[in-house]
């Protein structure tokens, strides 16, 4: 295998010789991370971009996850094949050690064909017969290796390429993903984008291969025209492509669709080879690629060593020869692509073309590449396109000169205009067709609704020149009830393209053809369709009947562009609901008129925006959605009756509507009234839906009769369910009789599970059962009932045992409010009555039972009777470690070995345990993976899944521990698995530096050891690094260790720096009760050492009013990878500050920090040049805190000298200086400042006594200056605003582009502010970007509704408003009610969704009007009214929002 895959790393690109090569490593390119562990990276959405990854993050995730299953998905051309080979590759030559220890095989999904499985695809790797030669054996090597692949699974890495290219019938490997066959395998898995929903939902991570980015092009460029010293062209062609542009949709220029094909290496370097020879890009995809194929025949020409041969640079001169080839190709392609197949097979080829030299003209140019066969043996000769957009060129191109000749029958163009897969060959045949394109179009002039959108879709793609000749044709043709349909549309589309926007309505001609509006209307749409949403939604018309028909017309673009993601937006349905039947009846009509069907295969009415209760659905409605969703496979809807659903199903089957149902595979009526619900109408539904996996009706409130009428009905028409899951959970069974699910289950002989839990069931009911199943021969699967909820105190242990068996692996006592008595009942039952049993869970959880009173007898017994037991949790049962050391001697004593990790006995207090069965116990107790990772995380192999064990959790104590070292001192070997032991909490003076060395040696993988609070002492800690030393075990690198909350103050500067040394990146200065003493010993001592790696040093709260400046000096010196320094509230001196800035700027000395906390000290003191030196010493800094330290304005008068010399904190983002006297900052201050500090997003003054000026211009900062304003957020809380003039400050904040937060909280603001800002809002039609306002502990009573109105108008970005403290009374919170009502129905806020009200003096009844219908969606997600005076505990549940009143 691995001498077959050495070579895999080599690949003949088409335009070369066979003997030429290339090594696969060179051509990788972008990859993303989408989802991990089934949790997408971003909210889902139509398209989720994910983030950037790299190949070693990914293979990290492979090797470190037990049976990984990965997806790779991309563009045809994009690297997956490449990316595959080059892990086979490395398999193979031992480059990498992921797989170093596995058997890998690298497989073609398109050659598992229908009576060929993986394992069969495998062995045929493996070359049975020449195995049978090389290894002598008797047997049928073909079953032998089967038997070994099989059994063997663990060791198996599956790499299958091309999921999109499986034929049909074939095995799909989705059985592999889901475990259900080579369970332990891992599998690497390729496919194009689509139908691979279901891989991702049982994939461990989705990776997506994203080609070059637009970077990387320009990276290629670069390089490639500078090492043919044609830099300038190179220039060019970057100019061309917009490749310097900081935006994103300005990159590709006029050649958007060039610039899109060079993600692709191959097609990358088609485009420069064009480039070099015409210096131009043709815009259009077809005249694109008919340089490109005139390209690849040059270069084959070329390569062929015919000089004599003329150059092609027309398409249209192209020999006869070569031409009558690229049609024949083009054929085969076609066909292929039928199917989503791009193979070629050469064999296949010559059969079709019968002619050898058309078969070698055909495939040896460069449009295909030879594949390497699949086995030694393989002799077909298969070719591959380097991007599939080469296939769909030259099928597209043989398409449009069938088409061109009228050679193309009804069947075929039938099949052109409907495959799924033929979407860029239509492109390519319609722009190869020119003038000609009508001859494809008109075979879409039917009055479907489908077909116009296709029009409309394809239409694009016609040349402009051509577009108005292409239309003249169709008018022709067209039929006379399609022109009226034509003419009935076209108003509705002229509004659709002019909706906001009065100039285009002006510059739409009225006679603009119906096709081009349409047209226009998928490209202004294509990649916003909601904003045609909304367009549908706020259609008004005085005639309902026009409102329904432009509702059905924009549908058809709806439909179309959404696809199966219409369901995305339930905005539609929300809209629907609340129409009349007549008005439904109406839309119906007119959809069928087009034969309109929603596309979508989903539909969910889960939830519905109404005060205080949910809107109930109609007949009408329902029965509308199912009838008018051709493709519907999902569906949920919770807010129907069960006479409603009666209704809706009698009747669709009276009306012979059950191909409505067809398709149904999942349905959910989960949390309904369906109290009323004919069971003779679920009998009907299950007829009408063959092929329904799973119907939940949980929380239905549903009862005994209706299982007792479907049972009946199913007797009586011998009828069989073929329905795999059933969910009726939370329903009240109480009346139910276990005979009549017994019988159920006898009807449904698929069923797989059946959940009944929390149904009041009760042990008679489960008794009668499992007598029925019994005499009628059902036998009850694992798994197969769900019975958790229910209680069963009475339970027998005869019946327990059978339960026990129903449930499978896994039990939880719990889940049955099952007791201590019934636990002893089924040991007495066991033990004592029938010996035979054996209990088959292999995890059981008895937590919460008070075990006190039980036996170790009888715990020992458990064991016995549960030979595959591998978990047993007993947390917090009140056991005690004696009990616990009786029932380790039993197990001993009867022969029963317990497994490792086993046991998991938290909350239970074992301190009188002995020192043998403690160390004992602990290679038994089931350690915690504490690991808490997040997505990164888990993809990184580096992190281990460590086991953590918590002292205190057991209520261990110091003798506990002693016990137990000195037990393994006299000569236990056995050594613990922990990675992380806490031993936090408890007294360890009496640890002897030999004791904890032997610690150590007991726990050879321990790599974090935490002993917080242990009232160690710095001689203590002394004491245990010397014994350390002794016996060579090093701390620091391979061991953490944690001292915090341990008083160290008495510790030596040698033995400190080991503490700082093996406590990670991060030391905390008072969590060792350290003081200036040490910190001015230590830095004395370390200076002379090596290096010290701390990023992140707090010295919060320590004195160091007697500190030097020097030591200061000495410690930055040895501390070069410091990014994070707190000296908040340190009583540092002014002086030492300004002493060690000097001696930093004198030495040169660049310090790395990043974030400087200086907090709470007395800086009065300081000179003028201070922020001058820190912007040179200290140039990375993001974050500076200089609060509260008595500064004033003189510490900035040097900053305009600091301006011009251009000496700036670039890196600064977040600067606070609140509780310093700037009473006298002025506005050259305040300009220069911000110059200073180009990238500062956060400006904190609070409580600096700032004069009114500076907060009038504080908005708009540095403009003057030309300086781009970066702040987000501004913090003038605590200031006397009360004179500012907030009419200024409204009108210059609009200059501040960034700005989102505002904080005028505390500020005394007038009674006239919000008045003031209204009018320069409304005055100037400003929108601003604020997404948080804090305007809280200010007077702002008496609002105005249209005042409140204006000012949110002008905030769309806006999502919390703080108004806490404001003594608001009911009036104005109805002013606000009334506010958010309009705002809402103009639909304005979209993004807001908490408003803060706590501690106003409001009344109830204006709390309930926020529930009113008309504040119906527009309530912000989240209002907080606590402590205002209203009734404690009140919650009110608006639609999505809800109000925290108390």
């Amino acid at each position: 295998m691995r001498r077959l895959y050495k070579d895999e790393n080599k690949m003949t690109p088409a335009i070369w010789h066979k003997g030429h090569t290339v090594d696969v490593t060179s051509l990788f390119t972008d990859l993303n991370l989408r989802q991990v562990d089934g949790d997408m990276v971003k909210p889902i959405s139509i398209q989720e971009e994910g983030r950037p990854t790299t190949l070693k993050e990914v293979l990290g995730l492979v090797k470190s996850t037990e049976a990984c299953k990965l997806l790779i998905t991309g563009k045809g051309g994009m690297g997956k094949t490449t990316l595959l080979k080059y892990l086979a590759h490395n398999w193979a030559t031992g480059v990498d050690s992921t797989f170093s220890d596995k058997l890998l095989f690298l497989i073609n999904v398109r050659d598992l064909h229908a009576r060929k499985t993986i394992v069969d695809a495998a062995v045929q790797t493996i070359m049975p017969e020449t195995f049978r030669q090389n290894t002598k054996i008797q047997e049928d090597p073909v079953k032998v290796l089967e038997t070994f692949i099989t059994d063997h699974d663990n060791e198996l890495v599956l790499l299958l390429d091309g999921l999109d290219e499986l034929e049909e019938g074939a095995t799909s490997p989705i059985f592999l993903f889901k475990n259900l066959e080579l369970r332990k395998s891992s599998v690497i898995l390729t496919s194009r984008p689509g139908n691979t929903a279901k891989f991702e939902q049982c994939c461990k991570a989705h990776i997506e291969v994203k080609g070059f980015n637009a970077a990387s092009i320009h990276e290629f460029i670069g390089k490639y025209y500078k090492s043919c010293n044609k830099v300038d062209l190179g220039q060019q062609l970057v100019r061309k492509f917009n490749l310097d542009s900081i935006c994103t949709h300005m990159r590709g220029g006029s050649n958007k669709e060039a610039f899109e094909l060079c993600s692709s290496p191959f097609l990358l370097l088609k485009i420069r080879t064009i480039w070099e020879e015409k210096q131009q890009l043709p815009a259009d995809l077809s005249d694109l690629f008919k340089d490109l194929i005139c390209c690849i025949l040059n270069q084959y020409r070329n390569k062929s060593g015919s000089e004599a041969l003329e150059c092609i640079d027309e398409f249209d001169r192209i020999p006869e020869n070569q031409r009558v080839a690229i049609l024949a190709l083009g054929k085969y392609t076609y066909e292929g692509l039928k199917t989503n197949k791009l193979t070629i097979d050469r064999f296949l080829l010559k059969e079709m073309v019968k002619d050898d030299e058309l078969v070698k003209l055909a495939l040896e140019p460069g449009f295909v590449y030879k594949e390497n066969p699949v086995a030694h043996d393989d002799l077909k000769q298969i070719y591959t396109p380097p991007h599939k957009l080469i296939s769909e060129a030259v099928a597209g191109f043989y398409l449009s000169v069938q088409i061109d000749n009228e050679t193309l029958d009804a069947d075929e163009f039938q099949i052109l205009r409907s495959n799924e897969y033929l979407h860029m060959t239509r492109i390519f045949s319609i722009e190869f067709l020119g003038v000609n394109a009508g001859k494809l179009l008109k075979n879409w002039l039917t009055n479907e609704a489908a077909n116009y959108f296709s029009l409309a879709q394809y239409f694009r793609y016609v040349k402009e020149k051509y577009k108005k000749d292409v239309l003249n044709n169709l008018d022709k043709i067209m039929s006379p009830p399609m022109r009226r349909k034509c003419s009935e549309m076209h108003e509705t589309f002229r509004m659709v393209l002019c909706f906001q926007n009065e100039d285009e309505q002006q510059n739409l001609g009225k006679n603009e053809h119906l096709l081009q509006m349409m047209s226009n209307c998928f490209v202004k749409y294509e990649s916003k369709p909601e904003k045609l949403v909304q367009l549908m939604l706020s259609r008004k018309s005085t005639e309902t009947i026009n409102v329904l028909t432009s509702l059905v017309h924009i549908l058809i673009m709806i439909d179309g562009l959404y696809g199966s993601h219409f369901c995305i937006h339930k905005s539609y349905f929300e809209y629907l609901a609340q129409l009349s039947d007549d008005d439904i009846n109406v839309l119906t009509k007119k959809m069928e008129e087009i034969k309109f069907t929603y596309s979508s295969d989903k539909f969910s009415f889960d939830k519905f925006k109404a005060p205080n209760q949910k809107k109930l659905l109609s007949s009408k409605f329902v029965s509308h959605v199912l009838k008018s969703s051709s493709n519907l496979r999902f569906m949920t809807l919770n807010c129907v009756k069960g006479c409603t659903l009666n209704a809706v199903f009698s009747d669709l089957i009276l009306n012979n509507d059950k191909e409505s149902f067809f398709k149904l595979e999942y349905i959910c009526f989960r949390n309904n009234d369906l109290s009323d619900f004919d069971g003779l109408s679920l009998v009907i539904l299950f007829q009408a839906t063959p092929k329904l996996r799973e119907l939940d009706m949980s929380d239905c409130n549903l009862s005994g009769r209706i299982v007792n009428t479907v049972v009946n009905e199913l007797q009586s028409r011998q009828l069989k369910l073929f329905l795999p899951s059933l969910i009726v959970s939370h329903n009240y069974f109480e009346d139910a009789d276990g005979a009549s699910f017994a019988t159920l289950i006898r009807f449904a002989p698929e069923l797989k599970y059946l959940d009944i839990g929390s149904c009041s069931l009760t042990t008679k009911f489960l008794s009668n059962l499992l007598d029925e199943c019994d005499r009628n021969g059902v036998l009850l699967s694992d798994h197969l009932l769900n019975l958790t909820g229910n209680k069963f105190v009475d339970i027998n242990g005869a019946s327990l045992v059978k339960l026990v068996k129903l449930s499978g692996q896994s039990f939880k006592w719990n889940d049955y409010s099952l007791s201590v008595a019934n636990f002893e009942s089924i040991l007495s039952y066991v033990c004592e009555i029938d010996c035979r049993v054996k209990l088959p869970w292999t995890k059981l959880n008895i937590s919460g039972l008070d075990l006190s009173s039980t036996t170790a007898e009888a715990l020992a017994c458990l064991f016995e009777i549960s030979p595959h037991l591998c978990k047993l949790s007993m947390d917090n049962c009140n056991l005690s470690g004696s009990v616990v050391s009786d029932v380790l001697d039993k197990c001993e004593s009867n022969g029963v070995v317990l497994k490792e990790n086993i046991l998991s006995l938290k909350g239970n207090n074992l301190s009188d345990i002995d020192d043998m069965s403690l160390s004992a116990l602990l290679n038994l107790i089931c350690l915690s993976d504490n690991t808490r990772k997040g997505r990164r995380d888990r993809m990184d192999s580096s992190i281990d899944h460590e086991t953590f064990l918590q002292w205190s959790d057991y209520s261990f104590s110091t003798s506990n521990l002693t016990g137990m070292i000195n037990v393994s001192m006299l000569g236990s070997d056995d050594p613990f698995s922990w990675r992380r032991l806490d031993l936090s909490g408890n007294n360890l003076v009496s640890i002897t530096g030999n004791m904890f060395v032997t610690l150590l040696k007991l726990s050879p993988h321990l790599n974090y050891l935490k002993m917080n609070s242990c009232s160690l002492s710095g001689k203590c800690i002394k004491n245990i690094l010397d014994e350390c030393e002794k016996n060579g075990i090093k701390l620091n690198g391979n061991i953490r260790l944690s001292l915090k909350s341990n008083d160290l103050s008495d510790i030596d500067d040698v033995t400190l720096v080991e503490v700082v040394g093996f406590s990670g990146k991060s030391f905390e200065w008072s969590e060792y009760s350290l003081s200036f003493t040490n910190l001015r010993d230590f830095v004395s001592r370390v200076h002379d050492m090596d290096k010290l790696m701390w990023q992140n040093l707090d010295l919060n709260d320590v004195d160091l009013s007697l500190l030097e400046a020097k030591s200061l000096f000495d410690l930055f010196e040895v501390s070069p990878k410091l990014k994070v320094f707190n000296m908040n509230r340190c009583h540092l001196q002014s002086n030492v500050l300004a002493d060690v800035l000097n001696r930093l700027k004198e030495s040169n000395m660049i310090l790395q920090l990043t974030d400087l906390f200086l907090k709470g000290n007395d800086f009065h003191g300081l000179g003028s040049d201070t922020f001058s030196t820190l912007t040179q010493c200290i140039p990375d800094l993001e974050k500076l805190d200089m609060s509260d330290c008595k500064l004033t304005c003189s510490i900035m008068k040097d900053l305009p000298m600091s301006s011009s010399n251009k000496i700036q904190l670039k890196s600064l983002q977040a600067i606070n200086l609140s509780g310093n006297n700037f009473k006298e900052l002025t506005k050259a201050v305040i300009t220069t400042f911000s110059n200073c500090f180009p990238a500062l997003e956060h400006l904190i003054i609070r409580s600096c006594n700032l004069p009114v000026g500076i907060v009038q211009y504080l908005p708009e900062m540095a403009s003057k200056m030309n300086i781009p304003l970066t702040l987000t957020s501004i913090d003038i809380g605590g200031n006397d605003l009360s004179k500012v003039k907030w009419a200024i400050f409204a009108s210059r904040i609009s200059k501040s582009t960034q700005l989102k937060i505002v904080k005028l909280d505390s500020c005394h603001l007038p009674s006239t502010f919000l008045c003031d800002i209204e009018r320069v809002f409304s005055r100037r039609e400003l929108k601003l970007r604020l997404t948080d306002i804090f305007l809280h502990h200010n007077d702002l009573s008496n609002l105005k509704k249209d005042v409140v109105v204006s000012i949110l108008s002008a905030l769309p970005s806006l999502m919390r408003l703080y108004l806490d403290n404001c003594n608001l009374k009911s009036k104005d919170l109805l002013a606000l009610i009334e506010a958010f009502s309009e705002i809402g129905s103009r639909r304005l806020l979209r993004v807001f969704n908490t408003l803060r009200l706590h501690n106003n003096a409001l009344l109830f009844k204006c709390v309930y009007s926020l529930c009113a219908p008309s504040l119906l969606s527009f309530i912000p997600q989240l209002v907080i009214l606590s402590s205002c005076g209203l009734n404690d505990g009140i919650n009110y549940y608006c639609g999505y929002g809800q109000l925290m009143a108390g």
